[in-house]
């Protein structure tokens, strides 16, 4: 099993790090009227990538893909946090709907720059990334709380898994 403690904490942050970092940053946002946005990324077909090539490859994919996720990253003070073996959270104060499309299309072409081989996914002959976000503001109506929010952009995610992944889902109606 890979240990997920050896990517680098320099960029990849616990997932109780990042749960801290969502309250701050939804206070934040409510106090001055921001939107807020979160991205819930996974490693498509890992576990066929893991049986394919083997743990040590498979660790050395995790590492690249966090890596590339972190150099889309915006500004000194954004993380990445590693939701499990190959799911990964962003979260991203004032940046809007439309931020939040572009900066997804900026993490799919991240991950395809990688070029990484992954002959036994039946998505692509290269490694790929499946994305759901959510965009609000904290204090409007149909924002109903960080745990909802969390809850929406996993939505999104499973949504673009079921699309046949290699996709971004999102909706600009924030539902639950």
């Amino acid at each position: 099993m890979l240990d997920l403690v050896n990517l680098p904490s320099s960029f990849v942050k616990s997932l109780n790090y990042f749960n801290e970092q969502l309250m701050i940053d939804w206070g934040l946002s409510s106090r001055n009227h921001l939107p807020l946005s979160l991205f819930v990324i996974e490693i498509d077909e890992f576990s066929s990538f893991t049986e394919t090539y083997g743990q040590s490859k498979a660790g050395n994919c995790l590492h690249a893909v966090a890596s590339a996720l972190n150099a889309t990253l915006r500004r000194q003070s954004d993380f990445i946090a590693q939701l499990g073996m190959h799911r990964f959270m962003f979260l991203a104060n004032d940046m809007n709907f439309k931020q939040a499309e572009q900066f997804a299309k900026k993490c799919h072409l991240a991950i395809a720059n990688l070029e990484i081989p992954h002959e036994s996914s039946p998505i692509s002959e290269l490694v790929t990334i499946s994305i759901g976000h959510a965009t609000c503001t904290p204090e409007s109506n149909n924002c109903k709380g960080p745990q909802a929010f969390l809850t929406t952009a996993n939505k999104h995610l499973n949504r673009a898994i079921k699309a046949g992944a290699n996709c971004s889902k999102t909706a600009l109606k924030f539902t639950y």
